[in-house]
């Protein structure tokens, strides 16, 4: 997917709090990887998966579970029938210590119509930024499944920080 399509993805979602809409259609960034299943437009739950890279900041220094329960509160706030399936827990993508959780709620369109709907997230501290995985289903997987997303995960390869010494 492009980074025009994911923002018009972002665009196409409706959500109860306008002005929190208005405000992630800002601030977003652009991912680094962006893929559906399907190719776009698809009249339903497009099985996706994103990696976005932010910086710490003032976060620096928190656990990867700490992050993530720090995303939880906005999640239940844009979305509708929210329900925190798996709370922030430990785990490690390409053998990093990182947090996952899975969030279930309804996604709402402009067209009035709605999808149950799973995300799946996942955070990866490294040095001064961190690395945010999402993935989005269908709740009953009937489009794609979470284990595709799993093995979608298990490729993922990020570089530990390497030293540089002097010459």
């Amino acid at each position: 997917m492009t980074a025009t399509q994911n923002l018009e993805n972002i665009k196409a979602v409706k959500l109860p709090d306008a002005e929190f809409h208005a405000a992630m259609q800002k601030y977003a960034t652009a991912p680094l990887v962006a893929m559906m299943k399907y190719p776009e437009p698809y009249d339903d739950v497009n099985p996706s998966f994103k990696v976005i890279i932010k910086p710490l900041g003032d976060l620096k220094g928190k656990s990867p579970e700490e992050l993530i329960s720090l995303s939880i509160p906005q999640f239940q706030r844009m979305f509708k029938d929210f329900v925190l399936v798996q709370a922030p827990t430990e785990g490690a993508v390409s053998g990093m210590k990182s947090a996952y959780a899975r969030i279930n709620y309804t996604m709402e369109i402009p067209d009035g119509r709605t999808f149950p709907t799973t995300s799946e997230i996942w955070i990866v501290p490294r040095g001064d930024y961190f690395f945010l995985i999402g993935a989005g289903t269908r709740q009953d997987e009937k489009a794609g499944t979470r284990e595709e997303i799993r093995a979608i995960l298990e490729t993922v390869k990020i570089e530990q920080e390497v030293a540089l010494s002097e010459p």
